[in-house]
């Protein structure tokens, strides 16, 4: 079943729950006519696939006839954004998102559902902004927590605060802490601001402290520490007193 509803002048939310039917199909191709005919120019889309479980094989078939129609309207959008909790979901939108060059496009995880909404009704300018926040672990210790996706704006946004943190005040121990990993984007990491930073920052660090996140995230974290030349250490979730204790060891 589908949900459609307006949640700001220009932007609708459309949200897939249970079994997407042939029903649920023709009821989205009537609101792709209905805004192909309203003459309203642009707008977004925030698409919620959440607690999607599947599709009809009728539905699918109803989407392929009307396939230009959906096209149509989806190339003269502003914004997507797709939430969904299935990989494979996600990893399909990006795909898409790359066959859309005219259109911004950016999927989530169900736990980043409300940066989705944010950033579809013009709240924020930014679509992941705020993956990236600063914790308060004393002045001895720079802290942050990665509860998101990364993309070039936030990662280039992090190192800036960071500098102010460990450059600015001399502080020397970094502590980054992986509650909810979604990955990050490529670009994020070819960005010369984010590399040069970064060594940058290597340059003023003793220790570096990484908790959480996926095990390869920690097992290059532990290979790194051999090569550079601050100490690295790599925590599991949930370890972070033990963290802070070697660190300030």
């Amino acid at each position: 079943m589908i949900d459609i509803d307006r949640i700001s002048p220009k932007a609708h939310r459309i949200t897939a729950y249970g079994e997407f039917r042939q029903a649920d199909a023709v009821r989205l191709v009537e609101f792709a006519r209905e805004r192909q005919a309203s003459g309203e120019e642009g707008g977004h889309v925030l698409i919620d696939l959440v607690s999607l479980a599947g599709f009809s094989f009728s539905a699918v078939s109803e989407e392929l006839v009307h396939l230009p129609l959906l096209l149509k309207y989806v190339y003269s959008l502003d914004r997507i954004a797709i939430v969904s909790d299935e990989d494979w979901i996600r990893s399909a939108a990006r795909f898409e998102s790359a066959l859309l060059p005219g259109v911004e496009y950016e999927v989530y995880d169900a736990d980043e559902a409300d940066a989705a909404r944010a950033w579809i009704v013009g709240e924020s300018e930014h679509p992941h902004g705020g993956a990236i926040r600063e914790l308060d672990r004393g002045d001895d210790i720079a802290a942050f927590e990665i509860a998101g996706r990364i993309d070039r704006d936030e990662a280039e946004r992090t190192i800036a605060m960071a500098r102010a943190r460990l450059v600015q005040t001399e502080c020397s121990k970094l502590m980054v802490v992986i509650s909810h990993w979604h990955g990050f984007d490529a670009d994020a990491m070819s960005s010369s601001t984010v590399m040069s930073g970064k060594l940058d920052l290597m340059n003023h660090l003793d220790r570096y402290a990484i908790v959480g996140g996926p095990s390869w995230l920690r097992n290059v974290a532990s290979a790194m520490g051999i090569l550079v030349t601050p100490e690295i250490r790599s925590f599991e979730s949930g370890q972070e007193d033990e963290a802070l204790a070697w660190l300030r060891g």
